[in-house]
């Protein structure tokens, strides 16, 4: 009976989550008009085929996060601190999937990052992406349904049961005790045969090849990143004067934008080094891999 109360109750909870989902495009970067919005458009799709409810486009979003007092998702230009914010005005329970989308040439750098209300100092899911403009759709693919299957694991909130402890034995019941057991040990012998092992094969080049793969992928996604972290520079650099003790001076910015324009350059300077570090020591195990 207690067995079946206590599974009555827990059934009878249904599992909170976190909602809505609302993604959000948090940059305006140059030559990115025809690709952001299409992009902020598939991450939706993937949300609701991965079966994630209440999930709120980019237009929806926006104007419900205009309504709340907030001018321009796409001003926080990619800055985290900005961008979860937003998760905040949506609802205390809402989540926003920040898209920030750059481009370099013919190739774009999809930057997807998720955050909760109720933990505004923590990231749920992130990820990077790096595909040329004229196949971005199949590319990216992969890439963003594993960010969104991330992504729905960690949409639960922690359930709070009311647990009650069994109990006690009735007074007359006596606990017996336990019985001795005796325990046999007896070696065992085990004759090898030396004559039926087989020579090894020889190693695949499988891991090599993928490996040298990864390292071509992260030394591109090296190459884009550190554009745009240059590309912020030369923006910082044009609108924000620095004084020499190192202090800053006058800007054509306001203080929010200086702050979310530091914070993305910094951070693009970090994905790129970071990139070219893993392609560095991804080139040597390949080549270790192909010498053995």
């Amino acid at each position: 009976m207690l067995a079946f109360a206590l599974t009555s109750l827990l059934l009878s909870q249904a599992a909170e989550t976190r909602a809505p989902v609302g993604v959000v495009l948090t940059s305006r970067r140059p030559n990115t008009d025809a690709f952001a919005p299409k992009i902020a458009a598939r991450v939706v799709e993937v949300l609701k085929r991965e079966g994630v409810g209440d999930v709120r486009d980019d237009a929806r979003s926006t104007k419900e996060l205009k309504a709340a007092g907030f001018s321009d998702p796409r001003s926080c230009n990619g800055g985290q601190t900005c961008s979860a914010r937003l998760a905040v005005l949506l609802g205390p329970k809402a989540v926003i999937v920040a898209v920030d989308v750059g481009k370099v040439g013919k190739s774009l750098a999809i930057h997807l990052e998720a955050f909760a209300a109720d933990l505004p100092d923590t990231t749920l899911a992130v990820a990077d992406i790096a595909a040329r403009e004229d196949k971005w759709a199949d590319q990216s693919l992969a890439d963003v349904t594993t960010f969104v299957r991330q992504l729905k694991g960690k949409l639960a909130l922690p359930a709070k049961v009311a647990v009650t402890p069994p109990p006690p034995p009735p007074p007359d019941e006596k606990k017996q005790p336990d019985a001795p057991v005796k325990t046999t040990l007896e070696p065992t012998t085990t004759q090898e045969r030396t004559d039926l092992v087989e020579p090894a094969p020889a190693p695949s080049k499988v891991p090599a090849i993928a490996v040298a793969s990864g390292a071509g992928a992260a030394a591109i996604a090296a190459g884009i990143f550190g554009a745009l972290a240059a590309s912020d520079r030369a923006t910082w650099d044009q609108n924000v004067t620095t004084q020499p003790d190192g202090t800053l001076g006058s800007s054509t910015l306001t203080e929010e934008q200086v702050k979310q324009l530091g914070a993305s350059m910094n951070t693009r300077a970090t994905v790129a080094l970071t990139s070219g570090i893993v392609a560095v020591v991804l080139g040597g195990v390949a080549t270790w891999l192909f010498v053995k």
